[in-house]
């Protein structure tokens, strides 16, 4: 007798009893699933369908157990198909992850990218303030994404690359193409020299803020941007001022 046995027809159907709850249904107090959900609009806008709901339910099982202990069968579950119906459209486990690295990567880079353009000399210390006032948003949806991914290509050369490439680089341009245009009111002397030093180590300082401060605990959003500020050793001018005097407590 040909065909599937029954049980395999109603397990490609839908998901079992006791499998995870599929993510775009995930209760409210899941935090591990709620942590996705956020990204979910972004996977399906760039991947419509069924690709897009498949890369959601990655988010929420990479981040709930690791990209090692994550499963392609538990993503399957929660998305509510079969384990072979990924592999029509990924090819394995990192061909899903290179994906959704580039597809959330993206997402971050366009999203810090927008906010350098708008720094203006004039308001830079407010502009900066008012950013990192929103970082509670940007800590609920981003945080848990950067130690997923952060976590897994300091292991694998490939993805590092896929992350270097999607995030950190239009990230890096854009802020040494604003600080050429900052340093020219507010720069240090031999501003040029050490720019690409600057823009790095403020990377650095943004990025393990949001890694590290829910465990190291906040700080006053202005002790944040005056941090920022003596990075690179930027002088606004006071505010109402026509200066460009230093910082002074």
């Amino acid at each position: 007798m040909s065909g599937k046995h029954p049980e395999a027809a109603r397990h490609d159907a839908a998901p079992a009893d006791n499998a995870p709850p599929v993510v775009r249904a995930a209760p409210a107090d899941s935090t591990a699933h709620a942590a996705a959900i956020p990204f979910a609009d972004a996977f399906e806008q760039s991947e419509p369908g069924r690709k897009g709901q498949i890369l959601a339910a990655a988010l929420s099982v990479f981040a709930e157990r690791g990209y090692s202990a994550g499963s392609m069968r538990e993503i399957a579950d929660r998305v509510g198909v079969s384990e072979p119906a990924i592999y029509r459209h990924f090819s394995g486990k990192d061909a899903l992850f290179l994906a959704l690295i580039g597809v959330a990567g993206r997402r971050v880079s366009d999203e810090g990218c927008r906010l350098v353009a708008e720094l203006q000399p004039d308001t830079l210390r407010e502009q900066i303030v008012l950013a990192f006032a929103d970082r509670r948003r940007a800590m609920r949806v981003y945080a848990p994404l950067l130690r997923t991914v952060v976590a897994t290509v300091s292991r694998n050369p490939e993805f590092l690359a896929e992350y270097r490439s999607v995030v950190v680089d239009p990230l890096q341009r854009r802020l040494t193409e604003k600080a050429a245009e900052l340093d020219v009111t507010l720069g240090p002397p031999g501003a040029d020299a050490s720019r690409d030093a600057r823009v790095r180590a403020l990377l650095a300082l943004v990025m393990g803020y949001l890694l590290s401060a829910f465990v190291i605990g906040d700080e006053p959003d202005e002790a944040v941007a005056d941090a920022v500020l003596n990075v690179m050793e930027w002088q606004p001018p006071r505010q109402g001022g026509t200066g460009t005097a230093g910082l002074e407590a």
